[in-house]
């Protein structure tokens, strides 16, 4: 049964008064009952030494009724036995007279052999007291034992006196007991127990979050409870605003558990989740286990165990997200114990990577890229060198020729291999970004046909091309390579719609053509050319049409796809003044159609080529490849010019300054060992400031280093491979 604080305290008090009650009751009893039996020694004593002193005279002169002398003394009510014996323990008298034959203690027999002093032994009934009957014959003589008194006094009186007196106190300390406890209780409970009580009270109610205000003790409680009572208070004030600090930073942290973009979460020791916030719902949905997150080859058993032999892990690995697709993911696992060192469950969170992943591999498929063209440029400045001298001696050789020379098509053919050869480092250069892009009037049709020259080699042959191209279609300004980049960009898009093959469908037309396939004068001087590429494949849905010139946004899986195709679309045709549009529906197919404008006659007129022109004057020729010094001095000289070669930067300087007032112009060529273009134009350029000079190079002029040369007071450039018409007039225009 549980007691309360009162009776606790009650029950304590009383025990220790009935305690005290009982051990003072006993001491007094025990001291009255020595006080009585002490008094009783004492009166046995006295009485056994006036026995004797009574009985000396009657033996002396035989007087064997010794007793009666003395009856005033020994008819007291405790006195039970007196007897008189004689020195050798004859008995000589008695009272009463039937215990005359009532034989002495054993034990006094034994003391009076040893000693004459008085002697007395405890009994059942009260005291035996014995004491020697001496007589001294004369004074100065040795006192001689005639006979010995035996006296027995009764404790009955003393046994009945001390029970009335124990009987008493015990009821005296009843009732003082009695008081002194209501007494004590009334006061405990005043000044302690009320107190601690409302103290307690006022624990409980702030333990329970009743307690608002602060605990007052009543006014009559003891010094020290109202001391604890302020300290108390103080402790509450103090745990009110540690609750509020730790309500605002539990608060908090939710707060930041929940806003952060890492997936957070905890495991019990076998991978179950115990705790997950937004970011990891939202990636992962309500899994229940890091398995169904972590799916691939047992991987989240893996992870457990890894991550409770090294106290944390950290790794990227694949995931199942909440829609069912493959993700990317950095995991991080950090295993909790115990005092014992047992994991008892995980920590850890969960980081999506995979548009970093993929950003990653579009920037090593740039690099790689990067590199393919920084190569293929390379190649394409040597295959340039090459071909100019193929080309160059090939129109030399044409120009000796008359048709119905053998020879003549060998070198025709050779010529056109060379000029195709030609055709192709641009394309090389174009498709490595190292070739000016150049604006120029432009027949739409003729870059359709040069890009299905492409497409036709490029295609599977389960996708038919069908084209239906406009005749008489005015020209657009604009540089041929991007809009064949647009149409092949396209085009490769509907392959990719059409997996199991289709129709691809090319169209141009004038915008604001009527029924006939006439064209208004409007139309063909501010009007807008149409280019049409339709595929019948599986459609884009409306949401993703809204996306589609996104950069970077792609719907094709990861490795197959960079999302730039349609971007690099939309940027060249809104960089040529035109728009495109898209009409798609769900496995139907997908049209895009772009808009171009249509330039004025006058500035699209083309003029005819001019022949090559001849001149005079001397120009040097300073260049590292010596086929194609040779090939210049060859060409230039049947122009009618004189030539001066120099196979090296330094060599060349040389010459010019021994030679500079009469050399009219420098070919100098951009790319050389040693010393290259810009450092040996800076050198001529400090022998004469006026200096002309004609750059040539086998990569284009947007090369780096070429333009700032043009800036710096070139006079012209001119691509390799080059024909004799092609540097006569580049040649004509430096001079004039």
């Amino acid at each position: 049964m549980k007691l309360s604080l009162r009776a606790k305290v009650s029950l304590a008090i009383t025990l220790i008064i009935i305690v005290i009650s009982g051990v003072s009751t006993y001491l007094f009893t025990r001291a009255h009952s020595s006080s009585k039996e002490k008094g009783l020694i004492q009166r046995g004593a006295a009485l056994s030494y006036a026995l004797s002193e009574a009985a000396t005279e009657g033996l002396l002169k035989e007087d064997l009724n010794l007793i009666k002398k003395t009856s005033s003394l020994i008819h007291a009510d405790d006195i039970t036995l007196v007897q008189v014996y004689s020195n050798i323990w004859n008995i000589v008298d008695a009272y009463p007279f039937d215990q005359l034959r009532n034989p002495p203690h054993p034990d006094a027999l034994e003391h009076f052999q040893n000693s004459s002093a008085p002697f007395n032994i405890e009994s059942r009934d009260g005291y035996d007291f014995y004491t020697s009957i001496d007589f001294q014959a004369f004074e100065d003589a040795p006192n001689i034992t005639i006979g010995y008194v035996r006296l027995i006094l009764s404790n009955h009186t003393i046994k009945q006196e001390i029970r009335g007196a124990v009987a008493v106190n015990i009821l005296v300390s009843a009732v003082i007991t009695l008081i002194a406890i209501l007494a004590i209780n009334i006061l405990i409970g005043r000044l302690v127990v009320k107190p601690v009580m409302t103290l307690h009270r006022s624990v409980a109610d702030f333990k329970n979050g009743i307690l608002e205000g602060e605990a007052v003790p009543p006014p009559h409680a003891a010094a020290e409870l109202k001391d604890l009572s302020r300290e108390f208070n103080l402790l509450f004030k103090t745990l009110k605003d540690r609750e509020k600090q730790l309500i605002e930073s539990g608060r908090r942290i939710h707060s930041l558990f929940e806003r952060v973009e890492h997936g957070i979460f905890r495991l019990d020791r076998n991978g179950a989740i115990i705790e997950a916030n937004d970011r990891f719902r939202s990636l992962f949905g309500e899994a229940k286990e890091l398995c169904e997150v972590l799916p691939h080859d047992n991987s989240s058993a893996d992870c457990l165990i890894r991550a409770a032999q090294e106290n944390d892990l950290h790794q990227d690995c694949r995931a199942a997200a909440r829609n069912g697709n493959e993700i990317m993911v950095s995991l991080s696992l950090y295993p909790e114990k115990n005092a014992a060192g047992t994991v008892v469950g995980f920590d850890g969170y969960i980081i999506d990577i995979t548009e970093k992943k993929r950003l990653e591999e579009r920037l090593v498929r740039a690099q790689k890229m990067e590199a393919i063209g920084t190569l293929a440029g390379g190649m394409a400045h040597d295959f340039n060198n090459l071909l100019t001298a193929i080309l160059g001696y090939s129109s030399i050789l044409l120009r000796t020729l008359k048709e119905h020379d053998p020879f003549f098509k060998p070198v025709s053919i050779i010529h056109e291999a060379a000029l195709r050869g030609a055709e192709l480092g641009r394309k090389i250069l174009s498709v490595t970004r190292k070739e000016q892009r150049e604006i120029k009037p432009v027949d739409l049709n003729n870059v359709v046909r040069s890009a299905l020259e492409l497409l036709h080699q490029s295609l599977p042959k389960n996708i038919e091309i069908i084209t239906h191209l406009a005749d008489g279609l005015p020209l657009t300004q604009a540089d041929p390579s991007q809009l064949q980049q647009v149409i092949i960009n396209l085009a490769v898009n509907a392959r990719d719609a059409m997996p199991g093959g289709g129709k691809l469908t090319i169209e141009t037309s004038l915008s604001g053509a009527d029924r006939n396939g006439g064209t208004s004068a409007n139309a063909r001087t501010g009007g807008m050319i149409k280019l049409s590429v339709a595929d019948n494949g599986a459609g884009i849905d409306a949401e993703t049409q809204a996306r589609i010139f996104d950069p970077f946004f792609t719907t094709k899986e990861v490795g197959k796809g960079t999302g730039l195709g349609l971007y690099i679309v939309h940027s060249i045709v809104h960089n040529h003044g035109g728009h495109i549009n898209i009409y798609s529906e769900p496995a139907r197919g997908t049209q895009f159609t772009i808009h171009l404008p249509v330039i004025a006659p006058d500035a699209a007129t083309v003029f005819p080529e001019v022949a090559e022109v001849t001149g005079s004057g001397t120009i040097l020729v300073i260049d590292d490849e010596p086929h194609i010094r040779e090939m210049c001095r060859d060409m230039l000289g049947a122009l009618g010019y004189r030539v001066l070669l120099a196979e090296d930067g330094m060599t060349g300087i040389q010459t010019y300054r021994n030679d500079h007032r009469d050399i009219d112009l420098v070919i100098l060529d951009m790319i050389m060992p040693k010393m290259g273009g810009p450092q040996v134009f800076a050198a001529l350029k400090t022998i004469d400031p006026a200096v002309k000079v004609l750059l040539y190079s086998g990569y284009s002029s947007n090369h780096v280093g070429i333009d700032e040369l043009l800036r710096r007071g070139v006079v012209g450039f001119i691509q390799k491979p080059f024909s004799a018409e092609d540097i006569s007039i580049a040649i004509k225009k430096a001079l004039s």
